[in-house]
Formats: structure tokens, sequence, C-alpha cells
């Protein structure tokens, strides 16, 4: 396993733990706290990574288009 992916909790959070990328999807309906915000990412998977981007649409909007790239193990 690469990565695992979660939500439930509203709180869009990324960490990597012993190689393995742990990522809290963002809320899609609304947030429990403003820091966080609410949207979707979109993933661009290869053999070598997964490309995200966030579209954040309400919350905490600061990083809304912001691509990040988790690296396999």
């Amino acid at each position: 396993m690469k990565a695992l992916f979660f939500g439930h909790t509203h709180e869009y959070r990324r960490k990597e733990q012993d190689g393995l990328h742990l990522v809290n999807l963002p809320a899609v309906g609304y947030n429990f706290s403003d820091p966080y915000p609410v949207g979707w990412i979109d993933g661009t998977f290869s053999a070598r990574n997964l490309a995200m981007k966030l579209h954040a649409i309400g919350g905490e909007r600061r990083d809304d288009g912001k691509l990040t790239e988790l690296t396999w193990r």
C-alpha cells in the first residue's frame, strides 16, 4: 500500500508515516472549523507518484488550485 485516503473528519490534512501517505480528504459540504477548506481533490496517478489538485469552494480557500505531489516509496 502506498497511500490511504479517508474522510469524515471534515479536516483536510496530509502526512506521511513510515513511507505511507495519509490523506484526509476535505469536506464536500461544510467544515467544522474555518481553517479547513470545503471542496474536493482531483488526482492523477502514475507509477511514480500522485499529483493532487485542491478545488476549494468554501471555508479556507487560500490553497485553492494548489498542486501537491505524493511520491511513492
